[in-house]
C-alpha cells in the first residue's frame, strides 16, 4: 500500500511538473512562492515607546467585536492607522503576522495603531464584517482624545480579505453599513467613519472571477487547486465551494446584478466616490499572487483613476512577490509606506 502511494504521488507530481514545464510563467510564480523569503517575527510582545490597549472591546454585539490599540508618547497627536488583518475571511485575528509587522513598525515611527477584530465567516455572513470595521473605526474616532491621536487623519490599511475590508468601507457613506452600535454611540453626536488614506495590499475586490483572471495569466488550474487548499479545508463541512459563497451565504456564481453591487467595492467606488469627495488610495500587490490575481488591483487602480483622478491613486506591482509576501512589510518597503502616508496625512 505505501509503495502504491508513492507510485501515485510520483505520478502527479510528474504531470505537475511536465505541464509547469511547458509554462515558463508558471514556473516562475510557483518558485517564487516555494522560495520567498522570511522577516523574521520578534517573540517578544513588550512595548515601552507608548501605551497599549489590548483587546479594548469596541461594540457589544459579538465578543469578537474588539481591537488592539497602540499609542506612541508624543506632545501632540499622531495620526492613527486602522489595521484590517486578511485570512480570506475564515482566518486570523487582531494579531494575524502581518498585522503585528505593520503595528510594530509604525508604532514605533510616529503613528497610533489600531489593529481591528471582527466577525469571521464561521460567525456571521457578509456584511457583518464591514459592518464591525465600520463600527470600530466610530469607535476610534468618538474616542481620539481619551486615546491621544488626531480624529481627522485616519488611514485604513488591509491585506488580502481585509484589502477588500477596507477599500469598501473607505468607499461607502456613513448611512451605508451603520448598523453594528459602537459602545458610547448614543453618548455621541452622529461620528463619521470616513477615513482620509486607503492602504489596499492585494485584496480581493471581485468574486467569481478568480478562474478567469488566473487564465489569462497562464496559471494553470491544478496550480490554482494546489494554492487554495489552505482556504478548501476550511469550507469542507459548509456546503459551499468557495470561501465566498460560504462568506456571503450565496453561491458566488449564481448572484444576481443587484447582489453584485451589495457586495462589490468597486459599485461603492463609483456610487459615492468624487475627485473632490474621496480618499487617497495607495494600492501594492506581488504579481506571483496565486490567492488574489493582480488583475484585480489593475482594474481597480483603472477604475479608481477614472472616478478620482490619477492625482489621487498610486499602484505599484511587485515583481515575484507572493501573496502576503513577507518582502512587503520590509523595513524599505514599509518605509516607503510611512513617506507616502507623511505627505498624505501632513497637518
Amino acid at each position: 500500500m505505501k509503495k502504491k502511494g508513492l507510485m501515485i504521488g510520483g505520478i502527479c507530481l510528474a504531470v505537475v511538473a511536465g505541464i509547469l514545464g511547458y509554462n515558463h510563467e508558471a514556473v516562475r510564480v510557483v518558485f517564487h512562492n516555494v522560495y520567498s523569503p522570511s522577516v523574521k517575527l520578534d517573540e517578544s510582545t513588550e512595548w515601552d515607546g507608548g501605551n497599549s490597549y489590548e483587546k479594548l472591546q469596541y461594540s457589544e454585539v459579538s465578543e469578537n467585536d474588539y481591537l488592539d490599540l497602540y499609542v506612541p508618547d508624543s506632545d501632540e497627536p499622531m495620526p492613527l492607522i486602522v489595521m484590517v488583518h486578511g485570512g480570506g475571511f475564515v482566518f486570523n485575528d487582531s494579531q494575524s503576522r502581518q498585522a503585528q509587522l505593520m503595528y510594530r513598525y509604525f508604532r514605533d515611527h510616529g503613528y497610533a495603531c489600531a489593529s481591528i477584530n471582527y466577525r469571521l465567516a464561521q460567525e456571521a455572513a457578509f456584511p457583518t464584517g464591514v459592518e464591525d470595521v465600520k463600527s470600530a473605526i466610530r469607535f476610534l474616532r468618538a474616542n481620539a482624545e481619551k486615546y491621544g491621536y488626531d480624529p481627522e487623519r485616519f488611514a485604513i490599511w488591509g491585506e488580502s480579505a481585509g484589502g477588500y475590508l477596507s477599500v469598501i468601507c473607505g468607499a461607502s457613506n456613513d448611512e451605508e453599513f451603520n448598523s453594528v452600535p459602537f459602545i458610547g454611540e448614543d453618548e455621541n453626536n452622529p461620528v463619521s467613519s470616513e477615513v482620509q488614506v486607503i492602504l489596499n495590499y492585494y485584496g480581493c475586490m471581485e468574486f467569481g472571477t478568480q478562474a478567469a483572471d488566473y487564465k489569462e495569466l497562464k496559471i494553470p488550474k491544478v496550480v490554482q487547486w494546489a494554492s487554495g487548499l489552505w482556504l478548501t479545508d476550511a469550507i469542507k463541512d459548509t456546503g459551499y465551494n468557495d470561501v465566498e459563497s460560504y462568506w456571503m451565504r450565496k453561491d458566488v456564481n449564481t448572484l444576481t446584478q443587484e447582489e453584485k453591487d451589495t457586495y462589490s467595492p468597486l459599485y461603492y467606488i463609483q456610487k459615492n466616490l468624487t475627485p473632490e469627495n474621496s480618499p487617497s488610495v495607495l494600492i501594492w500587490h506581488g504579481d506571483a499572487d496565486l490567492s488574489v490575481p493582480y488583475l484585480q488591483s489593475e482594474r481597480l487602480n483603472e477604475l479608481l483613476t477614472e472616478q478620482i483622478g490619477a492625482d489621487k491613486v498610486e499602484y505599484k506591482l511587485f515583481h515575484n512577490y507572493k501573496h502576503a509576501a513577507d518582502q512587503l512589510y520590509s523595513d524599505e518597503n514599509l518605509g516607503t509606506l510611512k513617506e507616502y502616508l507623511d505627505t498624505k496625512l501632513a497637518k
